[in-house]
């Protein structure tokens, strides 16, 4: 089965002040605030992150793990984003593929949704689709 780390979201960026190499949520000089409330407004753009652990490799030694989040109200699809494609470890030392998405803060509109992130180790043919409920406000 596809090993996929919890799905943090949030909607700030802080500059990160102490680089601590053990923080996978700091990354490029820069810290996601995670959101523990699962309330964001509709003016506040949304960032996704996420690992895939021991993806596998094709024969040339790369990974090739896709992945998009998919926001639904009911059963109907509202958004979802562009297909993001990782084909190397960012996280050697977790052998891990590191996966960041980001919603921009007009693609919502107020209302109950829940999120599926979609996951697939293409090489592998194994994927999986957590889900994450997320209540944007005016």
């Amino acid at each position: 089965p596809l090993k996929v780390s919890s799905v943090v979201f949030g909607t700030q960026l802080a500059p990160t002040v102490h680089a601590d190499p053990t923080n996978p949520l700091a990354r490029d000089g820069s810290e996601l605030m995670p959101s523990v409330t699962h309330v964001v407004a509709t003016t506040q753009p949304l960032y996704f992150y996420y690992e895939v652990y021991d993806p596998a490799r094709n024969p040339g030694g790369d990974v090739r793990v896709l992945s998009n989040i998919a926001f639904f109200r009911g059963n109907t699809r509202r958004y979802e984003t562009p297909l993001v494609e990782v084909k190397r470890l960012a996280a050697a030392d977790r052998n891990a593929a590191v996966l960041q998405l980001a919603v921009p803060a007009d693609s919502l509109k107020p209302g109950l949704y829940t999120c599926q992130v979609n996951v697939i180790d293409d090489v592998a043919g194994t994927f999986t689709f957590p889900r994450l409920a997320l209540l944007v406000r005016q």
